[in-house]
């Protein structure tokens, strides 16, 4: 095996079978935005070009806007250099008539490239404590994993959490083996890092701690109270504060948003080890990480401490104080990986005195990983395909005449048709219901009505519980009540539903109208062609978690039906 080893080939294969896995399907949506969560970190990128560095929004952290921000900023230069922008709002009405390039940047540069730089990373922590093996077999595991290539694909936090994480962990584990002030000094940048990526990284301490007792392992005494503790714990503030200044700036606003305003709760044990690690990674790969942890503390117990603390802690944060959400486990990947990579090549390979033994060894090793593979290779199917929204709304532009007036009971899963003009500029009124950001969102407005396109647009209205909050955001104005009363009240012509819908009110007036009137047109994913519940109401995004949901589609998007009312 060492041979085959040599050189680092192996690896070298497994990162571009990564690079592939991630970059397929790319594109998928463009131009349009079918990820809830995208335009968050976008949006507010773009935002901080009127000069306003301050998010105004603090339940995701700001850094990850920021950095695209920048990148922003560098695609501005560079265009303006050749003549693509002339300006500022040149720059701007660009993004609002096709936005495609400016999410393809940030989905290679968010998703794409941390994603891929933490499969080498995880190659690297595993071989600090692990045979060479056992850390390409980790990478392996982290290059594959249907849950890591998913999100690879969107613009989110998450791919950065996981490689500040990583980059974190290798510089704990220099901290153990030379103890120096440098590398409290990394550790504690790192680590900040990481907490302004997402909070939730401040977990971090753990291993950390854990790591500053393993230096000098002699010598305990005042450890506690060592001068480098305090260097490490002032250099972590001071780097969450650079990447996020108006944590100190805005401070009244900051708290009130990170104690009161990140939705969290009860989720128990088992859910995100039955449903987002088994789906994510394999009941096979999880399983066999948690043997190998198993079988690890017996060999390397305090080295085993300082690896399994962080997740350990992690998964009771995702416990008590989580959403439900499978992306949330993405850090918990690496950990499972490397546990597996001991468990079969550090723990079984080498006790497998005859060949066949050792053939079997290799020969579990990719069977256990292959289902997570075909996932990762279908959902890479399904992205490159056109999804529901997008054929619906051809369908729509094609027998429907502009101007009629439709309610849709979404903005995300509802067919890709644009409002009129009319009703962008009527938007102007309901500014002076939002005065934190107006001025902010009137610029926006004002930019998407010059970037406007006369294309066969519709007189679109939103269904909703409570028309006064919903009103509150400017893309699903103007509201209408979930009524067959608003319906007639409105002259609502067509109404159209989504499997997705939560709204028990939306699912009664659904109900209601289907008892009356036949469908006019039906969009499904599935391969039956049928109007139903999603088998993986968990999955609110793009690419569903659950095998049974993921194999019985033929297309992302969720199931729309149209009906003609009178």
């Amino acid at each position: 095996m060492r041979s085959i080893l040599k050189g680092n080939f192996l690896l070298v294969i497994i990162i571009l079978l990564g690079i592939v896995l991630r970059i397929w399907g790319l594109g998928f949506g463009l131009p349009n935005q079918f990820h809830q969560d995208e335009p968050i970190v976008v949006n507010h990128a773009l935002a901080y070009g009127t000069g306003d560095l301050n998010p105004h929004f603090f339940i995701i952290p700001p850094l990850t806007s920021y950095i695209l921000f920048f990148f922003y900023a560098i695609y501005f230069l560079m265009g303006s250099l050749i003549g693509k922008f002339t300006g500022a709002e040149s720059f701007a009405l660009s993004f609002f008539s096709d936005p495609t390039s400016f999410y393809l940047m940030g989905r290679f540069l968010i998703g794409v490239i941390p994603s891929i730089l933490s499969v080498y990373l995880v190659y690297r922590l595993a071989c600090k404590f692990f045979s060479r093996e056992a850390a390409v077999y980790s990478a392996f595991v982290a290059a594959i994993a249907f849950l890591n290539v998913v999100n690879a694909h969107y613009i989110y936090t998450d791919n950065l959490l996981v490689l500040f994480i990583l980059l974190s962990y290798i510089a704990m584990a220099n901290l153990i083996e030379r103890g120096r002030l440098k590398d409290y000094i990394l550790s504690g940048i790192l680590i900040g890092i990481a907490t302004a990526v997402k909070y939730n990284a401040a977990l971090l301490v753990a291993p950390f701690f854990i790591s500053h007792l393993l230096v000098n392992k002699g010598d305990n005494r005042n450890k506690l109270f060592d001068s480098k503790l305090f260097v490490f714990a002032g250099v972590v503030a001071l780097t969450f504060i650079i990447c996020n200044p108006y944590s100190v700036l805005d401070w009244k606003f900051f708290l009130g948003s990170v104690t009161g305003k990140i939705r969290h709760g009860y989720l128990g044990w088992s859910h995100h080890i039955t449903y987002s690690m088994f789906e994510g990674v394999g009941i096979m790969p999880t399983l066999l990480g948690i043997i190998g942890l198993g079988a690890v503390l017996g060999k390397k117990f305090k080295e085993t401490l300082f690896l399994i603390s962080f997740p350990a802690v992690f998964y009771i944060h995702l416990i008590f104080a989580s959403q439900p959400f499978s992306r949330y486990v993405l850090v918990l990947i690496p950990f499972t990986a490397m546990y597996s990579g001991f468990l079969l090549f550090d723990y079984i390979y080498p006790r497998s005195e005859r060949k066949i033994l050792k053939l079997s060894v290799v020969a579990i090793a990719v069977l256990t990983i292959l289902p997570t593979t075909v996932k990762s290779i279908k959902a890479d199917m399904l992205f490159s395909g056109e999804d529901t929204r997008v054929i619906a709304a051809d369908w729509i532009k094609a027998n429907v005449p502009p101007g009629t007036k439709i309610a849709f009971d979404s903005v995300f899963f509802a067919p890709a048709v644009s409002q009129t003009l009319e009703q962008l500029e009527s938007k102007r009124e309901i500014l002076t219901r939002q005065p934190e950001l107006k001025g902010l969102k009137g610029r926006k407005l004002d930019l998407q009505i010059k970037a406007f396109k006369e294309d066969k647009t519709y007189r679109i209205y939103y269904l909703g519980e409570d028309t006064e909050v919903t009103g509150q955001f400017l893309s699903y104005w103007p509201a209408i009540e979930s009524s067959s009363a608003d319906l007639k009240k409105y002259e609502i012509e067509y109404v159209v539903f989504n499997n997705m819908t939560m709204s028990e009110r939306i699912k009664d007036l659904h109900k209601e109208i289907a008892e009356k009137i036949k469908p006019e047109k039906v969009f499904s994913p599935y391969k039956d062609g049928n109007f139903r519940r999603s088998y993986d109401e968990t999955a609110m995004t793009c690419i569903p978690a659950k095998d049974k949901e993921l194999f019985s589609r033929t297309r992302t998007g969720p199931a729309i039906i149209i009906y003609k009312v009178e």
